[in-house]
């Protein structure tokens, strides 16, 4: 990954894509080889179940144990990430899947994060959600790596298209490259019959 790309990484289910973000993260050992991420990445890990999340702490409560932010700047972070009013207040428990998503990514953000690592991010996301969840993402600089499943939101974030194929990583510039050298293959496979 290169600095301020956001890769779509893409595979069959089964196929790896969240043990490779876990090991990664540092959460689960490579099977063999090493990571190695460069000396100024500070790494975020958005979990599929949101686990990382203090289920009994509210919004506001957790981006002030995260960044040193007053009280206003606190509200004012969160409202970049669409928590406006006393929703700062509403313990995680009690919030929304997709108001816990822009949450987790908000103290990705607050964490001083430069590289994220994004694993199913708008599943269980209902349409409203996932807009506000995408608009929190939009303003992001730093690196992404994503595991989706969508096109729509590959074609509008991507900047390149890992794919699993056959135990390998191969790079893509987009959906459409992905397609024609499979629809190529594909040719090849049939004119060697």
């Amino acid at each position: 990954l290169r600095r301020g790309e956001r890769i779509i990484l893409l595979g069959p289910n089964g196929a790896g894509k969240t043990t490779l973000l876990r090991i990664i993260a540092g959460l689960e050992p490579p099977s063999e080889g090493t990571v190695q991420l460069g000396s100024n990445v500070r790494l975020g890990y958005f979990a599929q179940e949101q686990e990382l999340l203090d289920w009994e702490s509210t919004p506001y409560e957790l981006v002030r144990k995260t960044a040193p932010l007053n009280e206003t700047e606190a509200r004012t972070f969160l409202h970049y990430f669409l928590f406006a009013g006393d929703d700062v207040f509403v313990p995680v428990r009690s919030l929304s899947y997709g108001q816990r998503a822009r949450l987790a990514l908000g103290i990705l953000v607050a964490q001083g994060c430069n590289l994220l690592l994004l694993d199913e991010p708008i599943n269980h996301l209902d349409i409203p959600s996932r807009e506000s969840f995408e608009r929190a993402l939009e303003s992001y600089e730093g690196t992404i790596l994503a595991v989706v499943h969508d096109r729509y939101f590959a074609k509008r974030f991507a900047t390149g298209i890992w794919a699993i194929e056959e135990g390998n990583i191969s790079r893509y510039v987009d959906l459409e490259d992905l397609s024609r050298v499979r629809a190529q293959r594909a040719q090849e496979g049939r004119n060697r019959q």
